[in-house]
């Protein structure tokens, strides 16, 4: 199956919170159904739950979003009736173009938001994401956290990411030492928390401190997460 509307929340099995999100067109595999909820797994390995009226049957993708957000029209028209916005990753299939759209089976989507390359720096596409409000288990420009921040800019890039810091911790890259001179496009991490080197003194990072994603000297953030008793830097991953 695939996700059939703009964003869907992935619900815990415990207690039904939210812990991740579904993006447009983006697979999803049922393993049951119960009432209204079908229980499954992303790509990427996590599980959850999602209502199953927000699914739909599996479409070969041809692109994906390029563009922050992006709307489906009825016509190739920017005038007319919008029938979805998309947000940026969402998975789509484009039968051809007409004109400035691109035509997909929902409508049609200007087609400059469109891309089937890999974009060429990862800390570039995050950037793009400044100011997004922060969101736990978000996913999109309504709202993004650490690691969804982290794993959308290296899937554009076309690099496999895990959706938790955890695993990126332990799984994105090579490891260096914790003393080692930073350089743009390093992963840092803290338990249970995840930014990206924009150069060797400036990190890039979806934060529950200012509820933004925000760029900031990284000195700054290591003094404010070991104040606040979270201890210190665990680990840094380069690509």
């Amino acid at each position: 199956m695939r996700a059939n509307k703009p964003v869907i929340d992935l619900l815990d099995t415990q207690n039904g919170k939210r812990i991740s999100q579904l993006l447009f067109g983006e697979a999803f595999e049922v393993e049951k159904t119960e009432g209204f909820h079908s229980f499954g797994q992303v790509a990427c390995g996590y599980k959850g739950w999602v209502p199953s009226a927000a699914l739909a049957e599996s479409r070969e993708a041809s692109h994906s979003v390029n563009a922050l957000a992006s709307f489906i029209y009825a016509a190739p028209d920017m005038k007319s009736e919008v029938r979805l916005r998309l947000p940026f990753m969402a998975k789509v299939s484009v039968q051809k173009t007409e004109g400035a759209f691109a035509i997909l089976p929902e409508g049609y989507v200007f087609a400059a938001h469109l891309s089937h390359a890999p974009t060429a720096d990862y800390v570039a596409t995050a950037e793009r994401f400044l100011g997004i409000p922060y969101l736990w288990g978000g996913r999109s420009t309504l709202g993004i956290d650490c690691s969804g921040l982290t794993q959308l800019a290296l899937h554009a890039a076309e690099v496999s990411a895990p959706r938790d810091s955890g695993p990126q911790a332990s799984s994105l890259g090579a490891p260096q030492p914790l003393d080692a001179p930073l350089q743009r496009g390093d992963l840092v991490f803290w338990k249970g928390h995840v930014g990206l080197m924009q150069d060797s003194k400036t990190l890039l990072h979806a934060t529950a401190f200012s509820m933004s994603v925000i760029t900031e000297p990284l000195a700054t953030t290591v003094a404010r997460v070991e104040a606040q008793g979270y201890g210190g830097i665990t680990a840094i991953r380069r690509l």
